[in-house]
């Protein structure tokens, strides 16, 4: 493959705009197609970083591309089958989507072809989460608590017109708390049981809400470890955050902030602290468009594949709201 990578955007929204600045500074890397359902934002991002703008993935794809980033509500995948079908490496922002079972396809299809492919679970490249993995390969977790903490959602945001319908973004555990989920499952290995217990009925002044309050999910893994997962979106008078906290026999590790702040303390040892990286879209997009160019996908720590299995988490944990009985996997 040629030294520059030549990039199409499936999607144009907020996150994808991330996506798109921290690709702007990577060198080697090309944006030559953008689309949206909305010509006019296509349009306008084409514009700013050159390439032509479509409304049709199927018409883009027919451009010459060497890798393709897609960022679609949680209910409207699927247009990753026809990116496999061109033969393309993809990005996919997180979760993979609602349809557990169009899901599993798409992943078989990516085996099939031996593509490269990756999720934006971005928090695994972060250097305090190196660190922690690296203690808690020798000291193993016994517990862990952690989650998002926000404000009930503005209307006046075009994101929230589907965030809050829980039909279409599966509910803050399965969009918002993956990420939390999916960092527990690269930390502590995989999970065997999920329980989850949710309230509604407390934000009453928007008639399309129907996503939980709040919830708690408690997951079991089998390497013993139990772990509760903590998700609202009603602390309009503050304290919201990120956050997650691990207790292992011999270390406290303690994560805070979007950008995951690390403070470990260890016994008989100085605390030890670890800065979140803020330009963490460029981290795992450079890797990306590294492992294109060359062909090694080795640097990649969340693919297709990885980023199915949190989504099977999340989607059982809503399963469990509903049942009221846990969920094995």
């Amino acid at each position: 493959m040629a030294d520059e990578v030549k990039i199409g955007f499936i999607g144009c929204g907020g996150v994808q705009q991330q996506h798109m600045a921290a690709i702007a500074g990577i060198e080697g890397a090309k944006m030559v197609a953008f689309c949206d359902l909305k010509a006019e934002l296509a349009g306008e991002l084409a514009e700013k970083y050159g390439g032509k703008p479509f409304t049709d993935h199927k018409e883009m794809l027919k451009e010459e591309l060497d890798a393709v980033w897609i960022a679609l509500p949680p209910f409207a995948h699927g247009p990753e089958l026809d990116v496999i079908e061109a033969g393309l490496p993809f990005f996919v922002e997180k979760p993979v989507g609602l349809d557990i079972e169009l899901c599993k396809k798409i992943a078989d299809a990516v085996e099939a072809k031996g593509l490269i492919t990756s999720v934006g679970y971005m928090s695994r490249y972060r250097k305090g989460v190196q660190r922690a993995r690296e203690i808690l390969k020798d000291d193993p977790a016994a517990m862990a608590y952690g989650g998002w903490i926000g404000k009930t959602p503005s209307m006046d945001k075009p994101i929230h017109q589907w965030w809050v319908v829980k039909e279409k973004s599966g509910g803050q555990l399965v969009e918002q708390a993956t990420h939390t989920v999916d960092l527990v499952r690269y930390l502590f290995g995989e999970v065997e049981e999920v329980y989850s217990a949710a309230t509604r009925g407390f934000v009453k002044d928007i008639p399309i809400y129907t996503i939980d309050d709040a919830s708690l999910t408690t997951l079991k893994f089998r390497s013993g470890t139990i772990v509760t997962i903590y998700a609202t979106c009603i602390a309009n008078a503050g304290g919201v955050g990120v956050s997650l906290n691990i207790y292992a026999p011999r270390h406290t590790i303690k994560f805070s902030g979007w950008a995951l702040d690390a403070e470990i303390l260890a016994v008989d040892s100085k605390p030890e602290t670890i800065k979140g990286e803020g330009d963490i879209f460029r981290v795992e997009d450079e890797i990306f468009i590294n492992a294109v160019r060359t062909g090694d996908a080795s640097g990649i720590l969340c693919d297709y594949a990885d980023g199915l299995k949190t989504a099977e988490v999340t989607l059982a944990g809503n399963r469990s709201m509903e049942t009221g009985e846990p969920i094995k996997l």
